[in-house]
Order: structure tokens, then sequence, then C-alpha cells
């Protein structure tokens, strides 16, 4: 089980777990809250299968990796992605990036430069306005478990109805549910006056932002970056629709 040491907290390491897969040019699977690497099953294998080297972490917090009380502001993940990218020494690296992880993405080139990433994918990426955060920051206080069933519920919903077998909803909620309380709360408080859009205005490397023509939680708009919306699908549109989600990246993703 490969991990990567990031820092430690009272005197007990600080570390992620990392997943590495295949050859060829690199792509980073950045999962978003409240899920783990384990999302994103279905691209790992059509990435690999096109040729792709793919790897995939657990962000702090949630998944296996250290379940740390501190550390859940964007900087903080930001460098935590670079410090894998470091670890790796990935060049040429294509970032993606799902719903708070495309927040990831936006920092970590913003603080760090792209002499390592030669472009850039975010799906779904968060603006958030503050009653949003309000709401879910005070649900997952007091009914955690009971929050995560609905964000979840409307993550992979299209005007009400799912568009998810309820097999697959519940494994995404037990692993969404096994994360770090605090970091549950903490990633959630770090969305407010996030806009990985317009934090990537400056930056110069190509970028593509996908969108579920039917989401719930955000919606496209005219950016300085190409918009592909796929009709029909909700917010998790790489785990709903994960043919024509995959079809549209690996285009992109082509020299």
């Amino acid at each position: 089980m490969p991990r990567l040491a990031v820092g430690t907290e009272n005197g007990a390491e600080v570390s992620l777990y990392y997943e590495d897969f295949g050859s060829g040019p690199p792509v980073v699977l950045v999962a978003g809250w409240p899920l783990t690497t384990q999302s994103w099953e279905s691209q790992v294998a059509a990435f690999v299968a096109a040729g792709h080297r793919v790897v995939g972490y657990d962000r702090r917090g949630f998944g296996r990796s250290t379940r740390a009380w501190a550390g859940y502001d964007q900087d903080t993940l930001a460098t935590d992605l670079h410090r894998l990218l470091a670890h790796l020494d990935l060049r040429d690296a294509a970032l993606v990036g799902f719903s708070s992880g495309a927040g990831d993405v936006a920092r970590c080139v913003v603080r760090f430069g792209v002499d390592r990433v030669s472009r850039l994918v975010l799906a779904g990426p968060l603006a958030v306005d503050d009653g949003l955060v309000r709401d879910l920051l005070g649900a997952a206080e007091w009914h955690r478990i009971a929050m995560l069933d609905d964000v979840l519920g409307r993550f992979f919903s299209v005007d009400g109805e799912t568009a998810l077998d309820e097999a697959t909803r519940l494994h995404l909620l037990h692993l969404a549910a096994s994360a770090s309380a605090k970091a549950t709360a903490d990633v959630i408080a770090a969305w407010a006056g996030a806009d990985p859009e317009a934090e990537l205005a400056d930056v110069d490397v190509p970028v593509l932002v996908v969108h579920g023509g039917c989401d719930a939680f955000t919606a496209p708009r005219r950016g300085r970056a190409p918009t592909t919306v796929i009709p029909g699908a909700p917010h998790g549109a790489p785990i709903t629709h994960p043919q024509q989600w995959n079809d549209v990246v690996l285009r992109f993703l082509s020299p």
C-alpha cells in the first residue's frame, strides 16, 4: 500500500494513500468531497487502456489517508497534491479534479506553477454560495451521516430521479461516512468563496471544464476555458455517465 508522508501532527506522521497504475502520459485524478479515489474506478481502467499512467489518491482525512485534525484549508490540500507530483517526479501531467477536487487542482497550479503540468480538467467545479456552506456545516455537526446521504442523493439525481443504482450509491455513502468528521466539516468550510475557474484566469495551460447538464450543485458558466456539457447528467457525471465523460476527457488529453 503506497503512502506519502506530507507532515506530522502531535509527533505522528500524516500520510496520503495513493495508487499508481499503467504507463504513458500521466493523469492525476483528484476526488471531490466527500469521496475517495475509489470513486474513479470507471476512469482508471479506461485511461490505462488508452495508454496513460493513472495516479489517484485519498485526500487527507478521507479513505485510507491519515485522519489528521488539521490541514483541510485549500492551500494545504493543494500542497499535498504538489508533494505527490514531486514525490513521483511526474512531468507533463494532466490534473483532473472533480467537484471540490477541482479547487485543489486550481490552487496547486496557482501556488506552484505548471512546470510539472500539461493540462487541467475541472469536472463540475464548485462555486458555492455562503448559504449552502452554512447549511451543510450545520448538518455536518449534528447529522453528518444523514447529511452525506442527502448530498450523495443530489450528486446523482436528475430532476429528482436518481441516475445511479442504489447499491453503488450506498457503497459511496459508506466511503464518505468513513471519513474523519473533522475533515468532512472543514472541507465544507474551505469552499466559502471558492471559484476554481476564476483562479485559473492567468494560468497558461489548456483547461477543460466538464459539467453535467442537470447538475443540481453548480451550473456551467461562460468563462475563458472551453466547457463541455454532458446532456442529462447530474453533478456526479464521471460516475453516472462514465462512457460519455471518459470520451470527452480522453479526447482532450490526446496529443
